[in-house]
């Protein structure tokens, strides 16, 4: 049924467009010709007939013709990025040549947030211990991997888009793009005017890619302006585009959109979502879909629903480079997402730690905001995590989040400025990914306990008589209220 709306909707659309113009392809993958694969030019959309063979009407200003690489394949990404697309102009005749890849239909997706390369230094660092573990860790996940980058690929130097496709290829998988709003020219007005450079480097905007039976959704969500003027959001062409996609894919595909300004802003209290969020959940209600963001430069997860989660990765440049610790306490590093027989986990890889390294300690007297209390960091929480503590032996109880600030950042950040003022958008940033244990004066031994939502544990035991001296006084930052956690609660960001 679908098919035949889709048909019958490109048969409409063509009598509707009179500057439209008929194309025609194939899909293939050495001698192997592949049905059923959905190509598109950004707006109207066909599907491969068992031949491999397609034919439609595109616009004849149509900038790409590109295919959804279905699960199995991946195209050449030799160039630092993946051939699923070809430019339309002067073209009405479109081969894609796929290569195989596993078909167990287990994957793995490699998410990495911010590069934010502005100068060749900053693209050294890069290059350095940031590679070198992206390209270990996808030698060794097995299933189809593949990896994206969570847009501001560079930091306004779009020259350097070039320089990463040439060292992305070291890690030996496809890793595929998502714009962000510092790959963006500055000097060019409107959304799709000022992505031009962009997409001359690096493809379209908007399009999906299969792993096993999943689909993974890379969008544009940042609509510019000019002269870093934008919002967050869903354009209407972007909003177009997925609908017409959603009508080719079945209904037990789970979806990851991969985009870079996250969904909810929570520290925007005044307009907290982004433009057009209900329009895309009403679009791609029925699946299950996991939001893959970055812009923020830390880590949250938050749950909008039953079936609706979103990943806020945290920057693999940290703080732009400056600092190992990201603003609000996350190590840098990137996620890995992994589906095995059907069942998928994530993680938070952190730069030159091992997996297990998924919670930071402080003791008594180095909180900022909680000094009398044992705090726990833990950067990759979500609700079906549990951190309780204990008191000499007693059980006291599930802790629940509080927001707080990380003295690893703060002394990060005051190591790399050293007395001299530090940028606005470089000072440390409170998070509530933080637990705080309050002990009673006579209190001897204190354990907390962190569980993730995979069953690991990692524990801490301290001896509070080393800590008898610290005083308890409580710093609120200014504008922060005393319930922030309850009101995120109320507004259903997270479940407890």
């Amino acid at each position: 049924m679908k098919r035949l709306f889709m048909t019958l909707l490109t048969l409409a659309a063509a009598c509707t467009y009179a500057d439209a113009r008929e194309v025609s392809g194939r899909v293939i993958s050495g001698k192997e010709k592949l049905g059923g694969v959905i190509v598109t030019d950004g707006e109207n959309f066909t599907q491969t007939r068992k031949n491999g063979r397609f034919k439609f009407d595109i616009k004849d200003d149509a900038e790409f013709v590109y295919i959804v690489t279905p699960a199995g394949y991946a195209a050449d990404w030799s160039s630092g990025v993946p051939a699923f697309y070809q430019r339309a102009e002067g073209q009405d005749n479109f081969v894609f040549d796929l290569l195989k890849t596993d078909d167990s239909g287990d994957y793995s997706i490699i998410a990495v947030s911010d590069p934010q390369t502005k100068t060749k230094k900053h693209f050294a660092q890069f290059s350095g211990l940031p590679m070198e573990e992206l390209t270990k860790t996808a030698s060794e996940l097995e299933g189809a991997v593949a990896g994206i980058i969570l847009g501001d690929i560079c930091w306004d130097s779009l020259e350097l888009l070039e320089d990463y496709k040439k060292e992305i290829v070291r890690t030996g998988v496809p890793f595929y793009p998502v714009v962000g709003n510092h790959d963006h020219e500055l000097a060019a007005k409107g959304d799709l005017e000022t992505t031009a450079v962009y997409r001359k480097a690096m493809g379209p905007e908007n399009y999906a890619f299969f792993l096993g039976k999943d689909l993974v959704i890379a969008l544009d969500n940042i609509i510019y302006d000019t002269q870093k003027q934008y919002k967050e959001g869903y354009a209407p062409h972007v909003l177009n585009w997925v609908r017409g996609l959603m009508e080719f894919v079945s209904e037990d595909a789970d979806l990851f959109v991969a985009q870079h300004g996250t969904v909810f802003r929570w520290f925007t209290p005044e307009e907290p979502w982004i433009v057009a969020t209900q329009e895309f959940f009403d679009i791609v209600s029925g699946h299950k879909v996991s939001f893959i963001s970055g812009h923020t430069h830390i880590s949250n997860n938050m749950i909008y629903g039953e079936d609706i989660v979103e990943h806020n990765v945290a920057a693999i440049c940290a703080s732009w480079w400056d600092t190992y610790y990201c603003t609000d306490g996350t190590p840098s590093g990137y996620k890995i997402f992994t589906s095995k027989d059907g069942e998928l986990e994530w993680y938070y890889k952190s730069l030159g730690k091992g997996r297990d390294y998924q919670v930071e300690f402080f003791m008594p007297g180095e909180s900022p905001l909680h000094p009398e209390c044992i705090v726990a960091n833990v950067w990759d929480w979500d609700s079906d995590w549990k951190v309780e503590w204990f008191q000499d032996g007693k059980s006291m109880g599930v802790l629940e989040p509080v927001f707080d600030l990380s003295p690893n950042y703060i002394k990060d950040i005051n190591a790399t400025f050293k007395g001299k003022k530090i940028p606005g958008y470089k000072q440390p940033r409170l998070n509530w990914h933080y637990f705080a244990a309050a002990p009673d004066k006579d209190a001897k031994i204190v354990k907390i306990v962190v569980t993730g939502r995979f069953g690991q544990k990692w524990e801490c035991d301290v001896d509070m008589s080393r800590y008898s001296d610290v005083g308890a006084e409580k710093i609120v930052p200014e504008g922060l209220p005393e319930n922030a956690v309850q009101m995120l609660k109320d507004a259903g960001i997270f479940k407890m």
